[in-house]
């Protein structure tokens, strides 16, 4: 049971679900006791969710977590469901703006004046690789191992999304030798279990925004606009799709 979802998963279910509990508790309902009932309260949380400016992930995970905890009441909440594709299609997901590169070589030049060397390297590196912001955050020293000539790099990953359907460790393979001459150089001052990152997750988002705002770049810039840039400007260069998924991971042309 412990393998069905991953440990950050599970946790995020339960969460979900006990803001559900928590919400029958303040409005002095009892616990359903049937799945048409419970179907129905459900229902009455989504709306509650919405009415109240809550994201719309809070329902996905409560319906999600209530099917992972009680597999047999996955089929019965259709009512939930339904509400949540209403709500999905009510409110389009706002989409990451994808960066060029003079776009990214100005946020990393900019980062470096202001001393944030990590956030310029790991810049160059999502934009070139298409990497996914939390394999950014969690990029490791000894994930990156040199060639011999010091010029082409290979980025083993912890086990990703993709890797886990695939029950295989990913890697990426940096391939630009004045890159990697960069990543090596900044490699140097660190021990091989540190972090590329000097500072928290939320303190990186927090360094890109300044950064966006300080040269004045237009709103829906982030951390995954380098995913979205990279990916184009690879495909824009070669007019190859599958090289494009092959790089980038993506299962799905």
């Amino acid at each position: 049971q412990s393998l069905v979802v991953a440990p950050s998963t599970h946790t995020r279910y339960f969460q979900a679900v006990s803001r559900f509990l928590e919400f029958l508790q303040l409005h002095g309902f009892t616990y359903p006791s049937t799945f048409p009932l419970l179907d129905a309260k459900v229902c009455e949380f989504i709306e509650y969710l919405w009415h109240n400016g809550e994201p719309k992930a809070f329902a996905s995970d409560c319906l999600s977590g209530l099917g992972h905890f009680i597999p047999s009441v996955k089929r019965h909440l259709v009512g939930g469901w339904r509400l949540h594709g209403s709500w999905t299609r009510a409110e389009l997901p706002a989409r990451a703006i994808p960066l060029t590169p003079v776009m990214v070589y100005a946020l990393a030049q900019r980062a470096f004046e202001f001393g944030w060397e990590d956030v310029a390297i790991l810049l160059l590196v999502g934009f070139d690789r298409f990497a996914r912001t939390g394999e950014l955050f969690a990029a490791v020293k000894q994930n990156f191992v040199f060639g011999d000539t010091g010029r082409r790099v290979v980025w083993s990953l912890p086990l990703t999304k993709s890797g886990q359907r695939l029950g295989a460790q990913e890697s990426i393979v940096i391939e630009d030798p004045w890159l990697a001459r960069a990543l090596k150089n900044f490699l140097t001052r660190l021990h091989p279990g540190d972090l590329l990152r000097s500072v928290s997750p939320g303190i990186m988002r927090g360094r890109l925004k300044t950064l966006l705002t300080d040269l004045q770049f237009p709103e829906g810039c982030q951390w995954y606009s380098l995913r979205r840039g990279g990916a184009t400007q690879f495909f824009r260069r070669t007019n190859n799709l599958g090289q494009t998924c092959l790089i980038g991971r993506w299962s799905c042309h």
